[in-house]
C-alpha cells in the first residue's frame, strides 16, 4: 500500500475514527432524531385517532340531540294539545253551569211569578167579594124586586168566578 500512497497506519485510524464517528453519530444524532421522529409520527397518529374519536363522539352527541330535540317538540306538542283539552273543558263546563243557572234563575222568575200572579187573583177576589157584598148591602138596602135581585147576584157572581187574565 506504500506504493499507493496510503499510509496504513493512518487508514487505520481513520477507518477508526470514521467508525466512532458513526457510532457516536448514530448514538447522540441520528438515533435521538430517529425517536423524536417516530414519537412526533406516534403522537400525530395519536392526535389523528383522537381527531377521529371526536368526531365520531360529535355526531352521536349531534344525533343525540336531534333525539332529544324531536322528543322536546314532541312534549310540547303534548303539552299543547292538553292544555287545549283541558281549556275546552273548563269552557264546556263554564258554559254548562251558565246554562244552569241561567235555567235556574228562569225558574224562580217563573215561580215568583206565578205566586204574584196567585196571589194578584186572590186580591181580586177578595176585591170582587167586598164589591160582592158592598153590592149585596146596596140591594138590601133598595128593596129590589126578586128578579132585579137574582140578576144582580148572577152578575156579580159571575164576574167573581171569571178569569182575570183570560186564564183559570
Amino acid at each position: 500500500m506504500g506504493a499507493l500512497g496510503i499510509n496504513a497506519w493512518g487508514l487505520a485510524v481513520q477507518i477508526v475514527a470514521f467508525l466512532v464517528f458513526i457510532w457516536l453519530f448514530w448514538k447522540y444524532a441520528l438515533g435521538p432524531i430517529t425517536n423524536m421522529l417516530d414519537e412526533r409520527s406516534r403522537r400525530i397518529s395519536d392526535s389523528m385517532q383522537a381527531a377521529e374519536r371526536m368526531k365520531l363522539e360529535l355526531a352521536a352527541a349531534s344525533s343525540r340531540n336531534e333525539e332529544i330535540l324531536a322528543e322536546a317538540r314532541q312534549q310540547a306538542q303534548q303539552i299543547i294539545s292538553q292544555a287545549r283539552e283541558v281549556s275546552d273543558a273548563t269552557i264546556a263546563r263554564a258554559q254548562q253551569e251558565a246554562s244552569e243557572q241561567a235555567e235556574e234563575y228562569l225558574a224562580r222568575a217563573q215561580s215568583t211569578l206565578r205566586q204574584e200572579t196567585d196571589q194578584a187573583r186572590l186580591q181580586l177576589r177578595q176585591e170582587l167579594a167586598d164589591l160582592a157584598v158592598m153590592a149585596a148591602g146596596r140591594i138590601v138596602r133598595r128593596e129590589l124586586d126578586p128578579a132585579a135581585q137574582s140578576r144582580l147576584i148572577e152578575e156579580a157572581l159571575a164576574e167573581a168566578s171569571a178569569p182575570v187574565d183570560g186564564r183559570r
